[in-house]
């Protein structure tokens, strides 16, 4: 007669089985539950490395996009201010165009004097304009208005020659400010001095009439408004160039992420086949594992 007892590491075996399959059913549950195939790092090292790469690309670009909104901001500032000293210096130019009339006389040129003198003190206004509480035309020191005021003197300006340069992609960047003296003062140029030529401008309305000082100075304000010409189309090529950068890295940043979701996202019908195969399995250890517990010496005696 033999006596067969039940082999503890077979049953051992079978519990162990049994608990694997508990855990892959578990991380299938989850997956199909949150629809990421990557529960943890180690379910896939080689994915979870190229998520978290495509992730802090997102990340950077993101950051640049917001870098170059505030940079399109401060640009648009600019051009606002700069289209209209364009304007003024239109009016001024009409004005003065009348001014040096034959028909026109000292009393009707003297009769100029008040709007002239307001065109003045709004474009000293739109040079010392400040967004986002900074200055616009200051340099780098935007806490610093440029200018404290015009006269038939050289303008004084307070601001620096810096450029202020933003980072917009790696290795690239781009100038959002204008600097006062290169655009109000013409970097020191002859007769390039906006704020002193429109003061003579003025000054040689009279009384008496000065009509070589106004012909001069509107010789030079003519100048002075092709300038700004130029630095309204320098300031435009710049919101240009953002606007395309910025196309340009959110479609790259679609792309990235239409990539990271094509690793991260589980596959639905295999993750279900799976789940119905580990199932069948755990059934399976399950009865073998209650088969062997319900062993004892009286079942095996032979």
């Amino acid at each position: 007669m033999t006596f067969r007892t039940p082999n503890p590491f077979s049953n051992t075996r079978n519990t162990l089985d049994l608990q694997r399959v508990k855990e892959r059913m578990a991380i299938l549950n989850q997956q199909i539950s949150t629809g990421q195939r990557i529960i943890r790092p180690g379910d896939d090292p080689t994915g979870s490395a190229l998520i978290m790469d495509f992730r802090n690309s997102i990340s950077r670009n993101e950051s640049y996009m917001r870098q170059m909104d505030s940079a399109s901001s401060f640009l648009q500032a600019a051009e606002r201010n700069l289209t209209g000293i364009s304007d003024n210096l239109m009016r001024l130019q009409e004005m003065t165009a009348t001014s040096l009339g034959a028909s026109t006389t000292d009393s009707m040129r003297q009769a100029q004097v008040p709007e002239m003198k307001s065109i003045l003190t709004n474009m000293l206004a739109l040079a010392n304009a400040q967004d986002q509480g900074k200055y616009l035309f200051s340099g780098t020191k935007t806490d610093t208005k440029p200018f404290a005021s015009a006269s038939v003197s050289p303008t004084t300006y307070l601001g620096d020659s810096n450029a202020i340069a933003v980072d917009v992609s790696l290795g690239a960047s781009v100038t959002t400010n204008l600097t006062g003296d290169k655009v109000f003062l013409g970097s020191g140029a002859p007769n390039t001095d906006l704020f002193q030529q429109v003061s003579l401008l003025i000054e040689g309305l009279g009384p008496p009439s000065n009509l070589a000082q106004i012909q001069s100075a509107s010789t030079n304000i003519e100048t002075i408004f092709s300038g700004i010409q130029d630095q309204l189309a320098e300031v435009g090529g710049r919101q240009a160039a953002l606007a395309q950068m910025k196309t340009t890295m959110g479609d790259m940043n679609t792309s990235l992420q239409s990539i990271q979701e094509s690793y991260e996202a589980v596959d639905y019908p295999t993750a279900l086949a799976n789940y119905q195969k580990e199932s069948i399995t755990q059934q399976a250890a399950l009865n073998m594992l209650a088969r062997s517990n319900t062993q004892n010496l009286f079942n095996f005696l032979t």
